[in-house]
């Protein structure tokens, strides 16, 4: 039917809405009302639960039985499901979920949380938390990479918090987990770099970029000079200072950076470099 006013075009539209509102809701959009969780440490697992995908859903599980002390067993994962029981043969502790309508979603469908076997048992004792899930929890730690926050650390705060436990070795493998969880793996950051060095050049043009390797395709250096340095080297004072720092990475390079000063006293980077190793030939 075609209306002849705006005023009627809002107020057809509002009943539009509100015909969809009052209609009943089909099972399908249903199953999306819960609130979709995206934290792999949830202070409960409760029946009804939504998770952004299994993954999320398989950490939330094992930092819960890390938490309440206790060990599981995957009786069944799919892309589909993921079903767990408890390593206690006659236990009737299970926890089930399955993805929503063939999606990432997984949604808790069942969970018996009571154990009718002994928490007590050597089995429940011996439980090692793993580095990714102790990892997860202190990840707030290392936001800020100023923040020294060592394994003794996480050893003390695991102990008065969660009455956990750890060894030495437990705890430095939760740090380095979750270090990876935040700035991601060494070695992807070194295979970013063609790219990286091929965008440079291509936005400042002029600008000098090299990228050596060993013959058997290991890093030994990468040198960048950005055109702004190069044409500010004509009025400047013709003195370079170079210096280098460590890098407190997995690869210990070193980087190197030559500056020198304008006229007015002005500190001006010309080049920076990082190198394999401290040594004359590299510098050069």
């Amino acid at each position: 039917m075609e209306l002849s006013s705006t005023n009627e075009n809002t107020a057809a539209g509002s009943c539009g809405i509100l015909k969809l509102l009052d209609m009943p809701i089909s099972p399908v959009i249903e199953e999306y009302e819960s609130i979709i969780i995206t934290d792999s440490t949830p202070s409960s697992i409760e029946v009804g639960q939504v998770y952004q995908d299994k993954e999320t859903i398989a950490t939330a599980m094992k930092h819960y039985s890390v938490m309440h002390k206790f060990q599981f067993r995957v009786k069944r994962s799919s892309a589909r499901s993921y079903w767990l029981i408890c390593v206690s043969e006659n236990c009737t502790w299970h926890f089930k979920a399955t993805s929503i309508n063939d999606s990432a979603m997984f949604k808790v469908r069942n969970f018996d949380n009571q154990h009718t076997c002994s928490l007590m048992d050597n089995t429940f004792i011996q439980r090692k938390p793993t580095a990714m899930v102790v990892g997860s929890m202190v990840i707030p730690k290392y936001s800020d990479p100023k923040t020294i926050y060592t394994p003794k650390d996480i050893q003390l705060d695991m102990l008065s918090e969660h009455d956990v436990n750890l060894t030495y070795m437990q705890a430095w493998r939760a740090k380095k987990k979750a270090l990876q969880f935040l700035r991601g793996y060494p070695v992807d950051s070194y295979n970013k770099l063609p790219s990286y060095l091929y965008i440079l050049e291509k936005t400042y043009l002029g600008s000098v970029v090299r990228l050596k390797k060993t013959e058997d395709d290991c890093f030994l250096y990468v040198f960048v000079v950005i055109c702004t340095s190069i044409s500010g080297w004509e009025y400047c004072r013709p003195v370079v200072v170079v210096d280098g720092t460590f890098l407190k990475s997995a690869y210990r390079r070193i980087m190197l950076i030559a500056s020198t000063m304008d006229a007015a006293g002005t500190i001006l980077p010309l080049a920076y470099a990082v190198v394999d190793s401290e040594n004359d030939a590299l510098w050069k």
